[in-house]
């Protein structure tokens, strides 16, 4: 048997990776900026799939389906599990996981515009990165891209910073080691501020129920989060003196946002005996900004608490934001679009400002988009499974809404199910809209009715 010759092994290995990332750049020219996102969850996706699968990985036997679950759901910042999360994992599988939640959170193109940016001599993106940067951010017109990208990213560094030294306080002073004080701080801090509601707890956050930090640290990262990176831009460029005022949409984003936590708090603390006011409010913060902790056993609520948080994940958070769902600013369009009619306007208005009807066509077809995709997971679930149709019809819309809770049932899927859940938790991050124009919308599809009406607008 003839030695093997490493230098040669070497040299057809980089030349295939060479071949590879040429083929596959080649590919992406060819994309739509809506399939070109896609196709970046996708990717990520298949990446985390790769690197769960490897034996160091995992602590027991886990599936190759249930870590494509796992990775899918990370990447979708969702933090459903169809094993257990906490110790299943070794620390290196907990690692990838965190990277893929910190990616997914923040936006694959708003990460890797960031880099190219950073890296770039010219300090400008490719036509091509700022057309698929603005099919995954909505912005409104009066913020600049690079505005944004450079808010976005900093203040996604200070967020969790402060919110990893605050939680890594409270572990230091309840007798957890150094090493676990800080890693439990950061990944919870990273989980928190990305929505992702993955946890190194079995039980999630139940055994801090009583915990005023946990619960205001926790409720106060996934707010920043949900929120959108639009506010924190907006208000950022106010403070500078760039703008005069605050948008339309920040104006919107933050009254829509404490309307909905404070009906589903109020709601959730009236229909539910036995809930603490705190445990319904950070139950409805958790749901409504698809962050997915639960200080409460979710399988021990009511019918009509499920209902309230399936609204709330529904809605969801705010364009451009790490929160899934409708998102608030569709919401409040939809709201404007119902209430002008009822009172015979020809014009859609909101506290006291004309909504242009391209982000009406946008608001509607985010809405309709958002049920038929919901209503197609029920009913391929409750086909697939024999479980309680609210159980299911609860899993599919924290799914769609990347909101992670669950009322127990995720681990009882079949393969059928947990591939159902799979591609509901995909097509709630890529987005309901986006996935849909990944597949239909063209290059030559642009409308000049497209084309904002107003200088201000709003972001859906």
């Amino acid at each position: 048997m003839e030695p093997i010759n490493w230098r040669e092994v070497y040299a057809k290995i980089k030349d295939f990776i060479k071949l590879s990332l040429k083929k596959y750049s080649l590919f992406i020219v060819h994309l739509t900026p809506h399939q070109n996102i896609a196709q970046t969850v996708l990717s990520y996706t298949l990446l985390g799939w790769i690197l769960l699968s490897l034996p160091f990985m995992n602590t027991t036997d886990v599936s190759f389906l249930d870590n494509l679950f796992t990775s899918a759901s990370a990447v979708s910042t969702t933090g459903l599990n169809s094993v257990n999360f906490a110790d299943s994992y070794t620390f290196l599988g907990k690692l990838v996981v965190l990277f893929l939640i910190q990616v997914g959170g923040v936006g694959y193109m708003t990460f890797s515009s960031f880099v190219y940016l950073s890296f770039s001599q010219r300090h400008r993106l490719r036509k091509s990165q700022q057309e698929a940067l603005s099919a995954e951010v909505a912005l409104p017109n009066t913020l600049k891209l690079s505005d944004f990208l450079w808010a976005a990213m900093v203040f996604t560094f200070i967020a969790e910073s402060i919110g990893a030294v605050f939680l890594f306080n409270y572990f230091q002073h309840h007798n957890y080691s150094l090493f676990d004080s800080a890693w439990y701080s950061i990944f919870h801090s990273v989980s928190s501020f990305c929505t992702a509601g993955f946890s190194l707890w079995n039980n999630s956050m139940e055994n801090f129920a009583d915990s005023k930090t946990i619960n205001i640290v926790i409720s106060c990262l996934s707010l920043a989060g949900a929120m959108g990176f639009i506010v924190v831009t907006d208000i950022f460029n106010f403070i500078r003196r760039k703008t005069k005022e605050i948008t339309f949409t920040t104006k919107i984003i933050v009254l829509v946002t404490a309307c909905l936590v404070a009906f589903g708090t109020f709601t959730l603390f009236v229909t539910t005996p036995g809930l603490t006011l705190m445990e319904a409010f950070f139950q409805s913060v958790a749901a409504m900004t698809t962050c997915g902790f639960n200080t409460v056993n979710i399988g021990t609520l009511s019918s009509c608490s499920l209902l309230i948080l399936i609204l709330l994940m529904s809605i969801g958070g705010s364009p451009s934001g790490t929160a899934g769902g409708i998102k608030t600013t569709a919401f409040a369009s939809v709201l404007a679009i119902m209430y002008n009619r009822l009172r015979l306007h020809n014009r859609v208005e909101f506290l006291g400002r004309r909504i242009p009807l391209v982000r009406l066509y946008a608001a509607t077809s985010t809405f309709l988009l958002y049920a038929l995709f919901l209503f197609a997971s029920i009913f391929l679930l409750t086909w697939t499974e024999k479980l309680p149709f609210l159980s299911l019809a609860f899993e599919s819309a924290a799914a769609l809404g990347t909101a992670g809770l669950s009322t127990g049932i995720t681990g009882e899927l079949s393969g059928w199910g947990k591939l159902i859940i799979i591609g509901t938790m995909l097509i709630g991050r890529i987005g309901v809209v986006t996935f849909g124009m990944a597949i239909l919308a063209h290059d030559d599809d642009d409308d000049e009715d497209d084309k904002p009406a107003e200088k201000e607008d709003v972001a859906v």
